[in-house]
C-alpha cells in the first residue's frame, strides 16, 4: 500500500523537540511493509527532502527567506497566528504552497490512499486532492482541530468529514466532538502512542535530576507553554505543595507563547527557588527526564486531545496526575493509573500531587497498572496494526456520507 501522509507538525531534524507522533506512526506503517511519503512544512535548518527510517519526507517552503517562515512549529499554527504578524502574513501563502505540494505529489506519483493529520489545513488539502484523483481519504482528528468554536473552521471540518472514508480519533472526547460535527462520519479509535522499550526507571540520572531542580520530591511538566496547558495553575500550586513537602521542586520542560506569563506567575507567588524552567529538551533526552522525576503533572484546562506525555511517564515508571479534561481520562483512571484533578484549581492540583507522592501503595499500584495500560493499548506496534487495518478496509469502503449508521459514537 502506498500512502500519502499530510501533516503540519513533524520533527524538523533528529532529536527535535517538536512532537514526533506523526513520524512514529508512519515509521510503524513502513515496518509493516507499506510505502509512506509525508508532506510537511519546511523550517529553517530542515532538509527539503530526506528519508527517515524508510519514511520519505518532503518539506514545502512557504515563504522567502526561510527564516521568515513563522506559521508552523514553535507552539503550533493557532498560537503563532495569535502572537505574530509575520505568521498571519505567512498564512495565505502557506495554504497555497501546501495545496501545490499535495497536488503535485498526487499528479506525479501513484498512491493508494491519503492520510491527513488534523482536519484543517491538512484534511482540507487532502479532500481537495482525493476527489479528482479518486483516492480514499482518511483523516485523523488530534483534538485541537475539533475543539474549535470558530464557525468557519467548523464548517470546513464538516466539509472535510463528508468527503472522508474514515475519521480516526485519539480519544473518546475527540470522537464525541467529531460526531457532533458530522453524525454520519465513520469514527475509529486510533490513539497516539509510545515505544515502551525506550522508557524505564533504569534511565534515571542523578545529573539530570540535579538539572531538574534536585527536589525531594521532583515534579515535572513536559509540553508546550500555552495557556491551555494550565502551567500557571501548577505554579500556583507549588507553595501549597511546599507547605506539606518543603523540599519539593518543579521543572518545566517545553517552549511556547505563554512563557512570559509563566515567569510572571513564578515571581508573583514567590516560587523562584522552587520552579526551574528548562525550555527545549531533545526528544531523545525526554525518556531520561521522565525517569529521573518523581511525578509528572499535566493540568490542562480544555484542549487536550490525549496527553501522550502521560504515557511516556507511565512507561518510565513515573506516576502521573492530570486534569479531568479532553482525552486525559482515556489514560488516567482515577486511583487506578493515576489521579485526576480539577482543572484550574490549584488547591486540588496540590492535594492530588501530595497524595500521590506520599501514598506509596497508591504510587506503586498506579505505576504498575499504567505500565500495563501502555503495553496493552498504547504501544506503537499495536496502534500500527489498527491503522493498517483501517487503511486497507478504506480502499473498498464507501465515503462517510454514504455510510449510514456504520459509525462509532465514542472512542478510546
Amino acid at each position: 500500500m502506498k500512502i500519502l501522509s499530510i501533516a503540519t507538525t513533524h520533527p524538523r531534524f533528529g532529536g527535535d523537540s517538536e512532537p514526533g507522533y506523526v513520524l512514529a506512526l508512519n515509521r510503524e506503517l513502513v515496518r509493516r511493509g507499506h510505502s509512506v511519503t509525508t508532506i510537511v512544512p519546511h523550517a529553517p535548518g530542515a532538509a527539503v527532502n530526506e528519508n527517515v527510517e524508510g519514511v520519505r519526507i518532503r518539506r514545502f517552503r512557504y515563504f522567502i527567506p526561510a527564516s521568515a517562515q513563522r506559521l508552523c512549529y514553535n507552539g503550533g499554527i493557532l498560537p503563532n497566528l495569535r502572537r505574530s504578524w509575520m505568521a498571519r502574513l505567512n498564512l495565505p501563502i502557506f495554504v497555497a504552497a501546501q495545496a501545490c505540494a499535495v497536488a503535485r505529489a498526487v499528479a506525479f506519483e501513484s498512491f493508494d490512499v491519503i492520510h491527513c493529520h488534523w482536519l484543517i489545513t491538512s484534511g482540507l488539502m487532502g479532500a481537495l486532492a482525493a476527489g479528482p484523483a479518486r483516492l480514499p481519504l482518511v483523516v485523523t482528528a488530534h483534538g485541537s482541530d475539533v475543539f474549535t468554536e470558530n464557525p468557519v473552521f467548523k464548517a470546513l471540518d464538516r466539509w472535510v468529514l463528508a468527503r472522508s472514508c474514515v475519521c480516526t480519533v485519539n480519544s473518546r472526547r475527540s470522537g464525541q466532538l467529531v460526531s457532533r460535527l458530522n453524525p454520519k462520519a465513520r469514527i475509529e479509535p486510533v490513539p497516539m502512542g509510545v515505544d515502551p522499550e525506550r522508557y524505564g526507571k533504569n534511565l534515571a540520572s542523578a545529573a539530570v535530576r540535579e538539572v531538574l531542580g534536585d527536589g525531594r520530591p521532583q515534579i515535572l511538566f513536559v509540553g508546550r507553554f500555552t495557556k491551555n496547558k494550565g502551567i500557571t495553575d501548577l505554579v500556583r500550586a507549588m507553595p501549597i505543595i511546599a507547605a506539606e513537602m518543603p523540599q519539593a521542586r518543579l521543572a518545566l520542560v517545553g517552549f511556547g507563547p505563554d512563557e512570559d506569563r509563566i515567569r510572571s506567575t513564578i515571581a508573583a507567588v514567590g516560587s523562584g527557588d522552587r520552579v526551574t524552567i528548562l525550555g527545549r529538551v531533545s526528544r531523545t533526552d525526554i525518556p531520561v527526564h521522565m525517569a529521573s522525576a518523581d511525578l509528572l503533572v499535566l493540568p490542562s484546562i480544555k484542549v487536550e486531545g490525549l496527553g501522550v506525555v502521560l504515557l511516556e511517564a507511565l512507561a518510565s515508571g513515573t506516576p502521573v496526575v492530570g486534569s479531568d479534561v479532553g482525552g486525559i481520562p482515556d489514560i488516567i483512571e482515577d486511583g487506578v493509573t493515576g489521579l485526576l484533578c480539577r482543572s484550574q484549581d490549584e488547591v486540588d492540583i496540590a492535594a492530588k500531587c501530595v497524595r500521590m507522592l506520599q501514598d506509596e501503595d497508591l504510587k506503586h499500584r498506579t505505576i504498575e497498572n499504567g505500565m500495563r495500560l501502555v503495553n496493552d493499548r498504547f504501544s506503537w506496534s499495536r496502534i500500527g496494526v489498527g491503522l493498517e487495518k483501517i487503511l486497507l478496509e478504506c480502499l473498498g469502503e464507501p465515503r462517510a456520507s454514504d455510510a449510514g449508521d456504520d459509525r462509532v459514537e465514542g472512542s478510546s
